[in-house]
């Protein structure tokens, strides 16, 4: 088995953001405290500074009413030093993220929420992807994963993960080819599908989900998207348990991470080369 260093990948990607010199801004907006968020926040602030990109953070109180929160996303909307916004997740219970996806500017919408961004990933035709989704792409392919003709189980089928990975990992844009199979809490029979895949890809948000009896013989590839608190410590989707019976897994905290963070940067590169 091979732990595969998430920072390494991501220092990789933010190098070549740096390269090209390019004196670019982005906005995080984001309502509350919440320890994951904030956690993801200081990893994105770190990383900016390397990548020579000025990360600004706009934070607004849990209670903020939402047509403030909504008013403050247009005014970055129309901000012309800024160049990239993220809307920071998970959003207070008075935010729809489906009215922030309708909102924000899709030339700026560097995390792919906007219907015009999201919905390219239907038809092969995109510009970026969400950058969870992207950096599992990333993560295989930095090292040299083979992706073509590959089962996959995808484990959460949600909007930010599960579901844009299944076409991109299908996308013959990318040259991917895989054959997908999408589960998710209401599935039966899980370890049917888990013991037959080549790569698991656990994105359900439950705390060590994935034990070993849903490990098959064949040494699969587990990327653990899950960023969880269990006893106020960080922990993965996937039980460490699991790792002996892989080939290549990704850790938590340390996988994949920081390669969202360098891949939404990507995101901020691929827009602002689209749209100048």
């Amino acid at each position: 088995m091979k732990k595969i260093s998430g920072r390494k990948i991501s220092q990789k990607i933010i190098e070549i953001i740096a390269n090209k010199n390019k004196k670019l801004s982005i906005a995080a907006l984001y309502a509350g405290n919440d320890p994951s968020m904030l956690s993801y926040i200081k990893s994105k602030k770190k990383r900016s500074i390397n990548a020579g990109i000025e990360l600004i953070i706009v934070n607004m109180p849990e209670n903020v009413e939402a047509e403030d929160f909504y008013k403050k996303l247009r005014e970055l909307n129309n901000d012309n030093g800024i160049n990239g916004i993220i809307v920071e997740k998970p959003l207070p219970s008075q935010l729809d993220i489906r009215t922030v996806a309708g909102i924000i500017d899709h030339k700026k919408d560097i995390d792919c929420l906007s219907y015009s961004n999201n919905g390219r990933l239907i038809s092969d035709e995109f510009i970026i992807a969400p950058s969870t989704a992207m950096a599992v792409i990333n993560i295989l392919k930095y090292e040299n994963i083979e992706i073509k003709g590959k089962h996959i189980v995808i484990i959460g089928r949600s909007e930010i993960v599960g579901k844009p990975l299944l076409l991109l990992l299908t996308s013959k844009k990318l040259n991917n080819h895989a054959t997908v199979t999408l589960c998710h809490s209401r599935t039966e029979k899980l370890e049917k599908y888990t013991k037959n895949a080549d790569i698991i890809v656990a994105a359900i948000g439950k705390a060590n989900f994935l034990k070993n009896t849903y490990i098959g013989e064949n040494k699969p590839i587990l990327i653990d998207v899950g960023i969880n608190y269990d006893n106020g410590k960080i922990c993965g989707d996937i039980d460490p348990e699991c790792y002996e019976r892989s080939s290549f897994y990704t850790p938590v905290p340390g996988g994949v991470g920081p390669v969202t963070v360098a891949t939404l940067f990507e995101n901020l590169i691929k827009l602002n080369e689209k749209y100048d």
